[in-house]
């Protein structure tokens, strides 16, 4: 330490000396004091090679109250909740505890009620919440509905296909199994339901040259 501000002080006198022999209008002064590097004064104990380190500590994400009957909906519940139990890396039973916390109203009073090992397991809560406060339409109505969607007037193709994508979301979490062949039925519908007749037919095309095709691509 002595050492170092022992080479500061010698530097800024050195600086000193310089600025007072700079005269007016003289090119070569100016340029030599120009030319002479500034001393930036480091922290004390600090090294010329050391540099500062940044550390980035995110804030913990917040898990909404899910209720059963107002505000944000299950599925978009149950999404935060995961991303929440994740990001603060709980054990199992604290994980059920964590979900019960959050739980208000009818959702409250439907996992209390439940058997000791349904609240003791974060997928068992998770499936009761949704048999009890999922979508309420049958699977028949649901796949009606997807299949009687068409491109509304004044609806976009981005609005559309997010219509459609919702649908079949919601077919596929009604439906006990996996959907068959989901894809190219989310992909068809749109196909064949666009309201522009002539992008109707370049993308009939583009499905006959691409049979693979996804929706997304």
């Amino acid at each position: 330490l002595k050492e170092l501000v022992a080479q500061l002080k010698a530097d800024n006198e050195r600086l000193h000396q310089e600025q007072a022999l700079a005269l007016p209008g003289s090119s070569t002064t100016a340029s030599s004091v120009s030319d002479a590097e500034p001393v930036t004064p480091q922290p004390v104990g600090a090294s010329a090679s050391h540099s500062e380190r940044f550390v980035f500590v995110p804030r913990d994400r917040k898990c909404p109250k899910f209720n059963g009957r107002s505000g944000i909906g299950i599925n978009e519940w149950i999404e935060g909740a995961q991303a929440c139990i994740r990001a603060r890396y709980l054990s199992v039973s604290d994980q059920a505890f964590f979900l019960f916390d959050h739980l208000e109203g009818k959702a409250r009073e439907e996992i209390r009620y439940r058997s000791e090992v349904e609240r003791r397991d974060p997928d068992k809560i998770f499936l009761a919440l949704r048999e009890v406060f999922g979508c309420s339409q049958s699977h028949v109505a649901l796949q009606e509905a997807f299949f009687s969607r068409r491109q509304l007037e004044g609806e976009s193709l981005l609005e559309f296909s997010l219509a459609l994508m919702g649908l079949m979301e919601k077919v596929k979490q009604r439906f006990s199994g996996a959907v068959p062949n989901a894809p190219v039925l989310l992909r068809d519908q749109f196909v064949e339901h666009v309201s522009d007749n002539a992008l109707r037919r370049e993308l009939k095309q583009l499905v006959r040259r691409q049979p693979t095709a996804t929706l997304l691509e």
